[in-house]
């Protein structure tokens, strides 16, 4: 449960911030949001792609954590089973929102009901009313946070503007004979990728965004990783995923 309110040091002056473990919070995600900057890292774990946002329709780049809404395979109430972190969850339980005193200025929020937050035990928020080290550190990382997901609303925008995206569908056969086909995933088009000029390659490369792209692409072979964990603890088990272009029907 989420309850985000605007960080205030006359409320907040005895909180104090657990460290991350396994990232309880994310058990029924199964999918989490990315940067364009740890694509590369994420992809060597889940897949990286791109979903479009039902309302605004917005395109969010996101890794898989399952294939089953709802669950995510790399939660245990042990440990974290992938190799990397969505940076998203290393934010908890801070998150930006707008600054009620500054016009077109965003601030820290908190999320009181977090496991994270306590009044006895790690890092504390403020000191003698204060910002402590730790918060000028969180602060520091939000704000380079925000830098890095406007970065990824451009390289977002590029793609959409060399039609480099397209969707796909994913059909899931189970054990128990049942079919699920998951749809509004989107990933890189290979072929309009082939067929762009020279003069646009040269520009992405310039732009430092063919790592990401290919990061993307290679990225899809960790369906393999998400059935195998899904296997592992579900008795109605996986048995293929077929990956192909959404047929629109």
């Amino acid at each position: 449960m989420s309850n985000y309110v605007l960080l205030d040091p006359a409320k907040h002056q005895d909180i104090k911030i657990k460290p991350h473990s396994n990232f309880g919070f994310s058990k029924n995600q199964h999918h989490a949001s990315l940067v364009v900057h740890e694509f590369g890292a994420a992809a060597s774990s889940f897949p990286v792609v791109y979903m479009k946002e039902p309302t605004q329709g917005q395109f969010r780049a996101v890794g898989l954590l399952g294939l089953v809404a709802g669950h995510n395979v790399f939660f245990t109430e042990q440990e974290w089973l992938a190799v990397h972190v969505p940076s998203a969850f290393l934010r908890a339980p801070f998150e930006l929102g707008p600054d009620p005193e500054k016009d077109k200025t965003l601030t820290i929020y908190i999320n009181e009901q977090s496991d994270y937050v306590n009044n006895s035990q790690g890092e504390a928020l403020f000191q003698n009313g204060e910002p402590s080290q730790f918060l000028h550190q969180v602060q520091d990382k939000m704000s380079e946070y925000y830098q890095q997901e406007q970065v990824s609303h451009e390289f977002t925008q590029k793609l959409l503007s060399l039609s480099l995206l397209k969707e796909i569908e994913l059909v899931i056969n189970f054990s128990d004979g049942k079919k699920k086909r998951v749809k509004g995933i989107y990933t890189i088009d290979e072929e309009a990728l082939r067929k762009l000029p020279d003069t646009d390659i040269v520009e992405l490369n310039k732009q430092n965004y063919l790592l990401p792209i290919h990061a993307m692409l290679s990225s899809l072979v960790q369906v393999n990783r998400l059935i195998k964990h899904h296997n592992h603890c579900s008795e109605n088990t996986i048995l293929g995923v077929q990956m192909r272009a959404n047929a629109g029907e």
